[in-house]
């Protein structure tokens, strides 16, 4: 025996669940792809789909946003920022 279950919630509701929902979910599908928010210059280039070379032409010309500890240190690439230059590049063209 199915039951089913139906109820109407007003869009307001439905709203502030989604906004509480939606970070948790996201986490969840990260973690669920083994995906963490920061990539090495490797993982970045492939994520862009650009050679190592051009990813580190762009950080050598502060044409994208990266960190590291010290100067001439290992290069730390935050996706969210890649995607967020990513989507700037595609609106200048």
């Amino acid at each position: 025996m199915d039951t089913e279950l139906s109820l109407r919630l007003p869009n307001e509701l439905l709203d502030s669940l989604a906004d509480q929902l939606a970070p948790r979910v996201a986490a969840l599908l990260q973690e669920a792809a083994g995906r963490t928010d920061w990539l090495d210059s490797g993982e970045a280039a492939d994520y862009l789909c650009l050679s190592t070379n051009a990813l580190h032409k762009l950080t050598s010309a502060r044409r994208i946003p990266f960190e590291q500890d010290v100067p001439g240190a290992k290069l730390y690439f935050r996706r969210s920022e890649l995607d967020e230059w990513r989507a700037g590049r595609k609106a200048e063209n």
